[in-house]
């Protein structure tokens, strides 16, 4: 019998020992990596569910939002933040994990949401290639079809909506398909089809956020196409419904809105009073008092739409509410109170107060227009209320040349301490306070047209229903009963400081008028066709172009700008709604008969084929060309190359007259354009030693070169003439253009299309008015 070696029980106890080891170490590896695994998977769950999170709190801000077209920015840091989370999910995980799709699609919604419209696109795409399977894709569909419906690819994402309905399982996806086709139509102004989409969208079950959102739409699709009974119904229902702060506040100030439209006046103001009461509005205070304010207006309660909208104004909030207040009551004060004054002071505020408000344009415009309007008109209503006294009442006229008379004398003497300056805006009476301007006589004719000037005005405040209107600003807030509650109280103005506002007005100096009764008449027949010319050529309202004109021409049977006149209404009758072609030969036939040697009638007869032997030598024509070609240069604003062009011109021959208007063209844009005053006086001095030929620039020029005298006028009662017919100071014409006046004192246009001169309006007016042209 064969025996075991005595060790080998001893090796089986180590191998035993060893398997044991060995058995142990593969568990707790496989137990490590089982945590790994699952530690792994939940932080990656994790960081998509923080990117979910800050995603939802991006919505909420624009749910809180309203009235903001574009994404705020404590909007938009949330959705940055999504976007970071999300890539780092993707870089860490790599882009076949299975939340991978999810992350893509957070990607690409949060950069819709923060305007970046072509990234989005590109990211969408990269989903369809990679997650052509998951169960995201109709909704990848939807943020599709929103951004070519951006880009205005309207097929192309009625064929992804399409998809989006034949594939979804999800309501609220097929419910968002149809609102997004909705909220276009709703855009392009199709509010049938708008309300056709929306309709369907709402047959679905939703939550009740979409189901507010959708409803509102619906509203307002009801309302622009005048279903405001319908409008109304859904506007209730939003309120009933959770919806965000947004859609809330939109429904009910639109429901207040759609009240006062269908005159249920009562209900709007107990839908805005709440509104006002609540403290989740209260950052929308301006615009419910404004849309309050609309209410008193529809009502004709003017007053008390005025009082709102100034309560709003004098706040001074930064709000569309705000800039929507001074709008309605520039509106006001144009259209009702016909009042320019207080309409200019509102158009001129609307931008101030929130530059980003839609309509800013259209108030700058108006403000442009009605103060050009309200100077011309306010420079005719003077100086017809001037020519008028002059020529009716003799003790009016004795003062005002006393005091001309007076100032002229304390000029001389050196006396600066008195008001010696030209009063612009002033009436033409003479200042009152100074007890050294004029007799007792004149001192009471003056004040008999101050009070004369005050009655007119208290009369005109009367029959407007209302006082003064109060400088920009006032009264404040504080000054009115109920004024904390934004409702319209008792007027509480302080009369004491109003009064005495009113005394300090009336002791006031009133500038003293320097013009003579020929100047004046000379200014309104300039002023006369000023309103004429705005007509035509500044807002095209050929109406009222042709009345004035016409008036113009019934006045000034033959003035410098008669020529002009007619050709303007030649214009006008050539123009298409106006067109006739009897009165535009009768007004050609009268410019070639009356006027024959005029720009106009030169282009009439070039017209017609019977143009005039020229008989002006060649190279005058070069010059003349050369004069047109610097013309086109400086209303084009191109000082620079004007001035070669017109000293080419003046170099030619100064025996010319040609040359001479160049030279003068060049000390006027010295002058008035380059507020070069000694290059002006060097070229008005060489006009004076060089161009001798040419008298009538001559005179001009040393006008211009030699400081003014004051005109004595001799006091009334004393033997001799009276300053009646004193002459002008200057009595040559003034054009619309930079030396269009030749030796025959016509008016010329550069070319015959009179649009042209719209370049040069804001520069022609600041000429015409400039008194020392003349």
């Amino acid at each position: 019998m064969s025996h075991l070696p005595a060790d080998i029980p001893q090796a089986s106890s180590r191998a035993r020992a060893y398997l044991l080891s060995t058995f142990r170490n593969l568990h707790r590896f496989a137990f490590s990596l089982l945590i790994l695994l699952v530690a792994g998977g939940c932080a990656y769950y994790n960081t998509l569910f923080n990117a979910k999170n800050s995603y939802e709190e991006g919505l909420k801000v624009l749910r809180e939002t309203a009235d903001n077209e574009r994404t705020p920015p404590n909007a938009r840091k949330h959705f940055e933040t999504t976007i970071d989370k999300c890539w780092k999910l993707i870089e860490i995980y790599s882009d076949q994990n299975k939340y991978a799709d999810d992350a893509l699609l957070y990607i690409a919604k949060s950069e819709f949401y923060l305007e970046k419209h072509t990234q989005a696109k590109t990211h969408l795409d990269q989903f369809f290639k990679k997650y052509a399977e998951s169960d995201l894709l109709p909704e990848a569909y939807l943020w599709y079809a929103k951004i070519l419906l951006i880009e205005d690819n309207v097929e192309e994402a009625n064929d992804y909506f399409r998809r989006i309905l034949n594939l979804s399982e999800e309501a609220e996806i097929r419910s968002r398909a149809n609102f997004e086709l909705g909220r276009y139509a709703f855009q392009n102004e199709d509010y049938e089809a708008s309300e056709k989409y929306l309709q369907i969208a709402l047959k679905e079950d939703l939550e009740d956020a979409l189901r507010a959102e959708l409803l509102f739409f619906l509203a307002e699709s009801y309302s622009k196409q005048g279903k405001y009974k319908e409008a109304v119904d859904r506007y209730k229902e939003v309120g009933k419904r959770q919806a965000g702060l947004d859609i809330e506040y939109k429904a009910t100030l639109n429901l207040a809105t759609t009240y006062s439209i269908l005159g249920k006046h009562k209900d709007a103001y107990e839908t805005l009073r709440k509104m006002l009461t609540a403290p989740r509005f209260k950052n929308f205070t301006p615009i419910i008092k404004t849309t309050m304010a609309e209410n008193y207006q529809r009502e004709g309660k003017y007053e008390d739409a005025i009082e709102l909208y100034r309560e709003v104004i004098v706040a001074r909030r930064q709000n569309p509410g705000t800039a929507r207040a001074a709008l309605n009551l520039a509106r006001l004060y144009e259209n009702e109170f016909n009042n320019l004054d207080s309409a200019v002071t509102y158009y001129g505020q609307v931008g101030k107060l929130f530059s980003k408000f839609d309509s800013v344009e259209v108030a700058d415009a108006k403000f442009n227009f009605l103060s050009e309007y309200r100077e011309i008109r306010s420079d005719l209503t003077r100086d017809e209320n001037l020519v008028y006294r002059l020529t009716n009442d003799s003790d009016f006229r004795d003062s005002l040349y006393q005091a001309q008379y007076d100032d002229s004398v304390r000029i001389a003497s050196g006396d600066t301490l008195q008001n010696s300056e030209a009063g612009d805006d002033d009436d033409g009476s003479l200042a009152l306070n100074n007890p050294r301007q004029g007799t007792t006589a004149a001192r009471r004719a003056a004040q008999a047209r101050l009070d004369s000037m005050n009655r007119a005005n208290e009369e005109r405040r009367q029959a407007s229903g209302f006082g003064e209107d109060e400088a920009f600003g006032s009264p404040s807030a504080g000054d009115r009963e109920g004024s904390g509650e934004g409702f319209p109280g008792t007027r509480s103005a302080n009369t004491n400081n109003r009064n005495n506002e009113e005394e300090e007005a009336a002791e006031a100096p009133i500038p003293l008028e320097k013009r003579k009764l020929p100047e004046i008449e000379f200014d309104l027949m300039l002023n006369r066709y000023h309103l004429a010319e705005f007509y035509l050529l500044k807002v095209e309202q050929f109406d009222s172009a042709i009345v004035e004109y016409n008036e113009f021409l019934e006045t000034y049977e033959d003035s410098v700008l008669t020529p002009k006149g007619l050709y303007s209404l030649i214009y006008i009758y050539k123009s298409k709604d106006f067109e006739n072609p009897q009165l535009v030969e009768q007004y050609e036939n009268r410019l070639i008969n009356e006027y024959p040697q005029s720009e106009f009638a030169l282009q009439i007869l070039q017209a017609r084929g019977q143009a005039l032997e020229d008989t002006t030598p060649d190279g005058e024509k070069v010059a003349e060309e050369l004069f047109r070609e610097a013309e086109a240069l400086y209303f084009a604003g191109d000082f620079k190359q004007a001035l070669t062009k017109y000293r080419q011109v003046a170099n030619m021959d100064t025996s010319w007259v040609t040359s001479a208007r160049a030279k003068y063209a060049m000390a006027w844009i010295y002058e008035y354009d380059m507020a070069a005053k000694d290059s002006a006086l060097l070229a008005y001095n060489e006009i004076i030693n060089r161009y001798t030929q040419a008298q009538r620039y001559v005179q001009k020029a040393r006008k211009k070169t030699t400081e003014p005298r004051p005109d004595p006028v001799k006091p009334s009662g004393e033997e001799g003439e009276t300053d009646d017919d004193a002459p002008i100071a200057d009595t040559g014409e003034q054009s619309t253009e930079v030396g269009s006046l030749d030796e025959d004192e016509r008016v010329a246009l550069t070319s015959g299309d009179i649009l042209d001169e719209k370049i040069a309006w804001r520069r022609s007016r600041g000429r015409i008015s400039n008194r020392d042209d003349f």
